[in-house]
């Protein structure tokens, strides 16, 4: 149980801060539920070293508590839990990129929702504060977490449906739902998740590394365009493969390909929108760089499913891209970085998704009718 805090001004500095154009009732929820409750222990990286400071706020010492209780209401991503290689693997997510998802997940009074990935309760707790308790489904796989939200949603005042299970699973016996915002990122939509939705519903989640909105279509996909970029921990469902970290990545493909070739790199192509396409084209993979002296000298992807992997040696405007494994992902790749460089590299503004209930995705930039590729 943490501490009995009087947090009105840090809550109200808070919602303050939050983006200009957030709806009313939204900014009024970050201002009434106390975060802090939900984040008893956290961690803050800093950016610059890679480093943890550690916060609780029940610490003893006043200095040290009120410097927890003042960083539990900074606008930053909380690491509430580590796995045993020190990544995290549950968090709180900055409140500004909360409230912009809760904005564009564009619920109306009387909508049933479901979160997929309870994590601390915090995000819960915001939807029951603007839309009501029995509206608020939420779910995670992890029973430690869902206890423990449970039993501070409840001491908070708040009581949705908690249920412990497969998010990729949904509920089906609370949908259907006319609201599902998934708080953890996802290369592929489940079906069961557009099976649960309600007609006229959306999905609102983040898909490789672009939010997207997906709004039933009527005619049995759902469909919309990315509207920003952001990095969530991977839904853990069955098969579940923690991410590989970067040193591990390098040192695999240090190896011999199998084969090699030369190539021009597309000018402008930043780590983000490469990341955004490696995601997409294949699922739960990982791309990291190699740099020396701040520079970056390489590009490291690798599909741990399939045993695949690129290497992109980088010299000026040419590479040599070395490929192993069963599949040539640079080569899947490749005409998604053609159809972006014609059209004039646009922002992940221009693209978007459309998802079949069969499992199809498909990929299309400016229109639905300008298909880029159906992704594997």
């Amino acid at each position: 149980m943490t501490i009995n805090a009087d947090t009105t001004n840090l809550r109200a500095r808070l919602a303050t801060s939050l983006p200009a154009d957030l709806p009313g009732p939204w900014r009024t929820a970050f201002q009434t539920v106390e975060r802090h409750r939900f984040v008893p222990r956290f961690a803050l990286r800093d950016r610059a070293t890679g480093t943890f400071t550690h916060y609780d706020v029940d610490d003893p010492d006043p200095k040290r508590r009120a410097a927890a209780l003042a960083a539990a209401y900074t606008d930053d991503t909380l690491i509430t839990r580590f796995d045993s290689d020190g990544r995290g693997i549950s968090s709180s997510t900055e409140p500004s990129l909360m409230a912009s998802m809760l904005a564009a997940l564009d619920t109306q009074p009387g909508h049933r929702i479901m979160e997929i990935g309870t994590g601390t309760g915090y995000n819960a707790a915001l939807l029951c504060e603007v839309r009501g308790d029995d509206r608020v489904t939420t779910i995670d796989v992890d029973p430690e977490l869902t206890t423990t939200a449970q039993t501070t949603l409840a001491h908070a005042g708040y009581t949705p449906t908690v249920v412990c299970g497969d998010g990729a699973a949904g509920v089906p016996d609370r949908a259907p739902f006319d609201r599902i915002i998934a708080t953890c990122g996802v290369d592929r939509v489940p079906v069961a998740w557009l099976d649960q939705l309600a007609p006229a519903g959306a999905i609102l989640a983040t898909v490789s590394t672009g939010i997207v909105l997906l709004r039933d279509t009527g005619n049995g996909t759902v469909s919309g365009r990315f509207h920003g970029g952001a990095g969530f921990m991977p839904l853990r469902t069955a098969g579940y493969q923690p991410q590989w970290p970067a040193r591990r990545i390098i040192d695999h493909t240090n190896t011999a390909p199998d084969t090699t070739h030369t190539t021009t790199i597309p000018a402008g192509l930043d780590f983000r929108t490469a990341a955004m396409f490696t995601g997409l084209i294949a699922e739960n993979s990982d791309l990291t760089f190699r740099s020396q002296n701040d520079t970056v000298i390489s590009h490291r992807w690798i599909h741990p499913g399939s045993g695949s992997w690129v290497r992109v040696d980088l010299n000026g405007d040419h590479a040599t891209v070395g490929q192993a494994g069963p599949r040539r992902l640079w080569d899947e790749l490749t005409p998604i970085l053609d159809t972006w460089q014609a059209a004039g590299r646009p922002d992940i503004g221009r693209f978007g998704l459309t998802v079949h209930r069969d499992g199809r995705h498909v990929l299309w930039l400016d229109s639905p009718d300008h298909m880029i590729t159906q992704l594997p």
